[in-house]
């Protein structure tokens, strides 16, 4: 026979067996919700430190990760003499004039009657060189001055052309500036078909200013008187003379 178990106990064995097993479930269920605060505790934290490192990263140093930005280019204009120049000019001749046979003649007296007389006209053909610090400017000067017209019918042509090596010096390293220089000149006469020529030696002063228009290009106006001497005999020129003033342009890169 079957032995009958009361209802009570079965109740009271079920109501034991599940008071076991809470305290078992309980701490898989805690255990569970520790290590899920705590992935995400480990989450935030990762978001959070690179912004922290970011703001205590001293500045102009690149946080961790970022590519460090390349230094500035010096700037190769501040305070670097200039390597060379160049300039030119054109503007009136003044007061030229040679001498023969012991007797001074101007420019004028030689053209007294010509017709078709142009203006006496000074030009600085080139000036050149290059910068030995930032006021002083060494190299060549060319320049000449001539005059033309027809004297009884005949097409007549007087200039002096000088070539010379030049020093140019900026006291205050821009704008004023003084020049002289030494070297050899020329004298040519020209009427129809026959021309006459003289050689020797040259010396030029002068001072002038020059007007920075931008960075490196300047407007100048320059006063220049030189003074020439020739190996010549007879009734050939022995000596002349001339003054100018330039309007003109000058480069110093």
């Amino acid at each position: 026979m079957k032995r009958k178990i009361p209802g009570g106990a079965v109740l009271a064995a079920l109501v034991v067996a599940g008071a076991r097993q809470q305290p078992a479930q309980r701490r898989m269920t805690m255990n569970a919700s520790v290590r899920t605060a705590l992935l995400a505790v480990f989450l935030a934290a990762s978001a959070v430190a690179p912004a922290i490192a970011a703001e205590g990263q001293p500045q102009g140093v690149p946080a961790m990760g970022e590519a460090a930005a390349a230094p500035p280019a010096p700037d190769k204009n501040s305070g670097e003499p200039s390597k060379v120049y160049m300039g030119a000019g054109i503007g009136p001749g003044l007061g030229a004039r040679f001498r023969a046979n012991g007797n001074t003649v101007t420019f004028s007296d030689r053209f007294q009657g010509a017709t078709d007389k142009s203006p006496l006209v000074a030009v600085n053909v080139a000036s050149f060189g290059l910068a030995l610090n930032s006021k002083t400017l060494v190299g060549i000067d060319l320049s000449a001055v001539a005059q033309a017209g027809t004297i009884a019918g005949t097409k007549t042509h007087v200039q002096i052309t000088n070539t010379l090596a030049a020093l140019t010096y900026f006291p205050w390293e821009k704008g004023l500036y003084l020049r002289g220089g030494v070297g050899i000149s020329n004298l040519v006469t020209v009427s129809g078909s026959q021309s006459d020529s003289v050689y020797g030696l040259g010396a030029l002063l002068g001072a002038g200013y020059a007007l920075q228009v931008s960075g490196r290009h300047h407007l100048t106006l320059t006063y220049t008187q030189t003074w020439q001497s020739y190996s010549s005999s007879g009734s050939k020129p022995d000596s002349s003379q001339f003054g100018a003033v330039y309007l003109g342009y000058m480069y110093r890169s």
